[in-house]
C-alpha cells in the first residue's frame, strides 16, 4: 500500500470557525489523498473545483489555489490521469473536499447517505455524474480490513474518515474535518462551523481510542502537522 499526501492549496479562514478558540484568520492546507493499494487507486477527498483557481479573496472561507493545484495536475505529477482512479471517497459534501469531482466520471464515489440527505439528491447526481455508492455506517472498501470508512459524524451529518493499515502494519487514519486540528483535539475543543456538538464530541472519543492502539492521526487542516509530514523523507508517500 501506498498512501500519497497531496495538497489543493490552502484556505485563509477565521480561526474559530475550524478550530476552537478565537484568533486571526489563519491559513490552512486543504489536503486530500490517494492510496494505492492491490492494483487499485483510491482518492479520499479530492479537493476544490476549478471555480476556485484564482478566485476573488472575498467571503468567510477564501481558496487559495492555482492551476497546479487542482486534482486533475495532481495526479498528472504523479504520471497519472482521472480513469486510472478506481474509487473516490468524500468525507463530506464542502467544497474543499469534494468539488474537484466535477473532473470525473462514472467511477464508484462513497458518500454517507445521511450526508446526502441533508443536501438533497437532484443537484448532486447532476452535477457530479459519478458512480454513487451510498454508506449507512462503518465500510470495508476492499474487503480485506485494510481500508476502512469510519462514519465520524459532527462536523457535517454524514461525514466520514479512513482508516488504513499499511504494508508495515501502521495504522494510519485520515480525521479529514472530524478533528481539524491537533491542539484543538487534545483539548477536546470543538470549532464554531460544526453541525452537532454531541456527534463531534464522541467522535473525539473514537479518534482516541484509535490513537491510543496506536494509529496515527492526521488531521483535516493543521498546517504545522502538515509541514512536518510534507518535510519527512518520505514526503509525498507513506508505505
Amino acid at each position: 500500500m501506498k498512501l500519497n499526501l497531496l495538497q489543493c492549496g490552502s484556505i485563509r479562514v477565521q480561526r474559530h470557525l475550524i478550530q476552537g478558540g478565537i484568533g486571526g484568520p489563519p491559513e490552512v492546507p486543504v489536503p486530500f489523498f490517494l492510496i494505492e493499494h492491490n492494483g487499485s487507486r483510491i482518492l479520499f477527498d479530492v479537493g476544490y473545483g476549478r471555480s476556485a483557481i484564482n478566485a476573488p479573496a472575498t467571503g468567510t472561507y477564501v481558496p487559495l489555489m492555482s492551476q497546479e493545484d487542482y486534482v486533475v495536475d495532481q495526479l498528472v505529477r504523479l504520471g497519472l490521469g482521472v480513469d486510472d482512479i478506481t474509487h473516490i471517497v468524500i468525507s463530506h459534501l464542502h467544497g474543499d473536499h469534494f468539488e474537484g469531482l466535477e473532473a470525473f466520471r462514472d467511477v464508484p464515489c462513497y458518500l454517507q447517505k445521511t450526508e446526502l440527505d441533508h443536501v438533497g439528491n437532484t443537484w448532486l447526481s447532476q452535477r457530479y455524474p459519478v458512480d454513487w455508492q451510498w454508506l449507512k455506517g462503518d465500510h470495508d472498501l476492499l474487503g480485506d480490513g485494510r481500508i476502512q470508512i469510519l462514519h465520524t459524524p459532527g462536523h457535517s451529518v454524514g461525514h466520514q474518515s479512513v482508516l488504513l493499515t499499511l504494508d508495515s502494519r501502521v495504522s494510519v487514519f485520515l480525521a479529514a474535518d472530524a478533528a481539524c486540528y491537533e491542539a484543538a483535539f487534545e483539548q477536546r475543543s470543538l470549532p464554531a462551523n460544526i453541525f452537532d456538538r454531541a456527534a463531534g464530541l464522541e467522535t473525539f472519543e473514537k479518534i482516541d481510542a484509535l490513537r491510543q492502539a496506536g494509529a496515527q492521526i492526521i488531521y483535516g487542516h493543521d498546517p504545522t502537522q502538515w509541514r512536518k509530514l510534507l518535510q519527512e523523507e518520505r514526503h509525498a508517500c507513506m508505505e
